[in-house]
This record gives C-alpha cells, structure tokens and sequence, in this order.
C-alpha cells in the first residue's frame, strides 16, 4: 500500500495543472506602458494599518499599485511633483471617455513596487501632424506613464501625494 501512495504523489507533481501553476507563478512583467488622458479615476485602499503587513493600495485607471513603505511612496510622488515642468508643455484637458468605475473587475494590471525606485521623466513633443498628442513620459521603474495632458498628470500627482502622506502618517515598525 505505501508503494501505491508514493507513486500517486509523485504523479501528482508532474500532472499538467502542477507545471502550468509552476510557470505561471515564474513570470515576471519587464515594461508596462499606460497612457492617460483626462481625469484619472484614483482610490486609495490601506490595510493593516501599522503593522508589519501594512499595504497601501493604490488605483490609478485601470492600473493597481501595491506600496508597504512611506519612503517608497514618497520618492514616487517627489519623482512626478520634479516632472511639473514637464507638464506645464501639456494641453489643459483632452476630451476622452468618461472616466471608468474603479473595482476589482476594472484592474488590468498590479504592480508592487519597493525600495526606491528610479522616476524619470521626458517631455515627448506632439508627432505625425498631431495625430499623436504630445505627452509627458514619467517612468517609474517598469511603469510609463503617457500623459497626455494636464489633468491626467495633475490627478495622478495628488493621488500619488495622498499615498505617500498615508504610509507616511502610519510608519510601521520597519521604518
């Protein structure tokens, strides 16, 4: 009989739905790229306030950020409040669709991010006859951001303060 169960569990490892489970977890997303017009829907989400598992959430568009850190949160804001040069290039508002809901069902991709990550920004000038707007590219580490005009960055950068005030009010013991 024991024979018999050792055989079972070794098949089971091996079975299709293990492997799949094993290369989905592997992946890894190198580079995203978002571009954003108009007013960013934004939520903000804090569980576990204070404690070694605190999360901050945050929800810009359809894009979901994970943040457990008030000096990773607040290096993302000082990163897009250094690209307000850039943003004073933008047009005022494009017209678009009306903002999305935001939930569980809306989220098209989740990040984490940690440390300090590197924010960059460049102003890119409209292009093919204006066909393509012009845009402020703000990178945050894998993220790009392409905004498109003054609201959408404008949204975004009080969102991304709010978070950073936050953790910064609720530092858990790590910090």
């Amino acid at each position: 009989m024991p024979a018999r169960t050792d055989r079972s569990r070794s098949v089971e490892q091996s079975s299709p739905t293990t492997q799949a489970r094993l290369i989905t977890s592997s992946s890894v997303v190198t580079n995203l790229t978002v571009r954003a017009a108009g007013l960013v829907p934004a939520r903000i989400d804090l569980a576990h306030v204070g404690t070694a598992e605190q999360q901050l959430g945050l929800t810009l568009g359809s894009v979901l950020i994970y943040i457990r850190a008030g000096a990773t949160a607040r290096a993302v804001a000082d990163g897009w409040s250094g690209a307000a040069v850039g943003a004073q290039s933008l047009a005022p508002a494009i017209a678009g669709r009306r903002p999305l809901l935001i939930g569980p069902t809306t989220v098209a991709a989740m990040i984490r991010f940690a440390g300090l990550p590197d924010v960059t920004w460049a102003f890119m000038p409209a292009r093919a006859g204006r066909a393509v707007p012009a845009m402020l590219r703000i990178e945050v580490g894998p993220v790009n951001w392409e905004v498109c005009d003054a609201t959408a960055y404008t949204s975004m950068l009080r969102a991304w303060r709010q978070a950073a005030r936050l953790l910064a009010e609720n530092p858990t013991e790590d910090e």
